[in-house]
């Protein structure tokens, strides 16, 4: 193995930044020979920002992407200054020896724009043309039930190409469901996620020596709450910041220290106007740009999670915290039932503010008992193999 492209990661959500570094890792630990080179199509990194890493970077915007698929789009379409040249991009492409999606839910309908799930199937393409092996590596693929327009543009395109990958990894029994519209069960195998499978991250393998990351530090014991912006696009703003201001202020009258952390760069605005409505010194705010390694620093200083993010959930059950999840998604749901843990878990459509609170308050009571079935399943999650499958 010489060299293995990476897509679908970035550095804007730190979910896929944590599943980026997870992935980084394992390819070196496993390959130590090959070269590891991401392939950015939400690029935010310029030159001298992707220095502090041990693996290439190359950007490659949606504006790039648009233009290497519809040649004649160069008439209209520019080139973004961040995004590095075409040629070099093609050249990746033409030396890869194996190319490995982490796009989270990039091939899916549900709550998001159809060029995503085309954003994510590009390099697809671009490995069949050149007769490179692809695989999805663990995540939630479908529904594919587009309306319109969007049908008759993006279905035919995932009819087509996702019958390529040699493995698509699912992190939900749903998928499964999803994908047989489009290919037989060979190769579509069921998976936890990327970064739930990790452990002791080499950070030698992500930043060269001379990086340092300082860690963030909260008071010991504290509740850690992370938000989502993407609840507003299913409940008002309004509805969403009066459930997370209820829980919060619940929480401190009950004597709890409890601190906002925010998990990606489009939460910010959302992370500050619930801090500014408690308004109490019980309550802290973290809401700059973090590491995964710093989140988890965070995590291991908390006493419980209460996330409405994906892998903030993740992040929590790999430090082995209780976790209460409020969600809007298949794939929330799944791994809180695969911990035991289905009696936390809430669809932000069916939550109130009082039942939210009542929630919260009945995990910090059972912490001990919950940390246990965590340790347990981790075990068993932290003992299997991706790589056995895309090496056979």
């Amino acid at each position: 193995m010489r060299k293995i492209l990476i897509t679908g990661g970035n550095f804007i959500n730190k979910g896929a930044q944590s599943m980026l570094f997870c992935l980084v890792d394992s390819l070196k630990k496993n390959y130590p020979t090959a070269e590891v080179v991401m392939i950015d199509i939400f690029p935010t990194l310029h030159e001298d920002q992707k220095a502090p890493y041990a693996f290439g970077i190359v950007n490659m915007h949606i504006r790039t992407l648009l233009r290497m698929a519809f040649p004649f789009l160069k008439l209209i379409v520019r080139p973004k200054p961040i995004s590095n040249p075409e040629k070099e991009i093609w050249q990746h492409f033409d030396t890869a020896d194996l190319v490995l999606d982490i796009s989270g839910y990039g091939v899916s309908s549900h709550n998001q724009s159809p060029l995503w799930t085309f954003a994510t199937l590009f390099p697809v393409i671009l490995a069949k043309k050149r007769k490179v092996p692809f695989v999805f590596l663990p995540q939630s693929i479908g529904p594919f039930d587009f309306k319109g327009w969007k049908k008759m543009v993006v279905w035919p395109l995932i009819k087509k190409y996702l019958k390529y990958p040699k493995v698509i990894f699912i992190r939900e029994p749903k998928c499964r469901e999803a994908l047989s519209k489009v290919r037989t069960d060979a190769g579509v195998i069921d998976s936890f996620d990327l970064v739930l499978q990790s452990s002791n991250l080499n950070l030698d393998n992500i930043y060269k020596s001379s990086y340092e990351v300082e860690n963030v530090d909260i008071k010991k014991g504290a509740i850690v709450v992370i938000p989502n912006k993407q609840l507003t696009k299913l409940q008002s703003e309004e509805t969403v910041v009066s459930i997370f201001v209820s829980m919060i202020n619940a929480l401190i009258n009950d004597g709890r220290e409890v601190v906002i952390v925010r998990h990606s760069a489009d939460d910010k605005v959302l992370c500050q106007k619930i801090s500014d409505e408690v308004n109490n010194n019980r309550l802290g705010i973290v809401n700059q740009d973090l590491t995964p390694n710093q989140i988890e620093h965070i995590f291991q200083q908390s006493s419980m999670v209460i996330s409405a993010r994906y892998h903030g959930l993740i992040h929590a059950l790999k430090q082995k915290k209780p976790c209460m999840v409020i969600g809007w998604a298949h794939k929330y749901e799944h791994v809180m039932k695969s911990f035991s843990l289905e009696a936390y878990y809430s669809d932000v459509r069916d939550l109130s503010d009082e039942k939210a609170s009542r929630i919260a308050l009945k995990m910090q009571t059972e912490i001990e008992n919950i940390q246990g079935r965590i340790s347990s399943k981790l075990d068993d999650v932290q003992s299997l193999n991706l790589f056995k499958f895309i090496d056979d």
